[in-house]
């Protein structure tokens, strides 16, 4: 019965995401990937995408918060977006025209750097979390809808460095019943 509580839970997940406006970094330029393994000294970068908001999106402000032995090199906004502060302290800016909301919006590319690197190449780094956190001035992590700019809050969602992977072991259905 537990078993079938906790797969039903990790089932409705994704759903709950998709229920609510959520902000996260993703690895591909196409939003998919949220977990990342560089090699040492490797430049590399993440997209800060909101997603779900409902409405056409008109303003957005959030902050970074970068584990140690990952560096924000740089990072840019896409064009005719007016940007109130930087990036990884709090950003807020303003969208003109407004973005379609009910898609993926890339709000910010980040060039990353990572210093460290994840234990199959030698590396330490394990399980670092890059995340969307409240903007320091509001607390919130936010966006306003075209046209009233009606404000929302967004979920800031995290996205891993060198994700820990546990192996798995090959066995019969016997010896996996047994376990329950």
């Amino acid at each position: 019965m537990r078993a079938a509580l906790i797969a039903m839970m990790i089932l409705l997940l994704p759903a709950a995401l998709l229920a609510v406006p959520h902000m996260g970094v993703y690895f591909t330029y196409a939003p998919t990937q949220m977990h990342y393994n560089p090699m040492p000294f490797e430049q590399f970068y993440g997209y800060v995408y909101g997603q779900n908001t409902g409405c056409f999106l008109t303003g957005a402000e959030f902050a970074l918060e970068l584990p140690p032995g990952v560096v924000l090199m740089g990072y840019s906004i896409p064009e005719g977006f007016l940007q109130l502060g930087t990036l990884p302290t709090g950003l807020s800016m303003a969208i003109w025209p407004p973005m379609d909301g009910w898609s993926y919006n890339l709000l910010a590319t980040l060039q990353l750097m990572a210093l460290n690197s994840c234990p199959a190449t030698g590396g330490t780094m394990v399980d670092a979390p890059i995340r969307i956190i409240p903007h320091p001035d509001t607390g919130l992590i936010q966006g306003a809808c075209y046209p009233e700019n009606d404000l929302f809050e967004y979920t800031g969602l995290t996205s891993i460095i060198c994700p820990e992977v546990y192996g798995v072991q090959e066995t019969n259905w016997g010896a996996i019943k047994s376990l329950f």
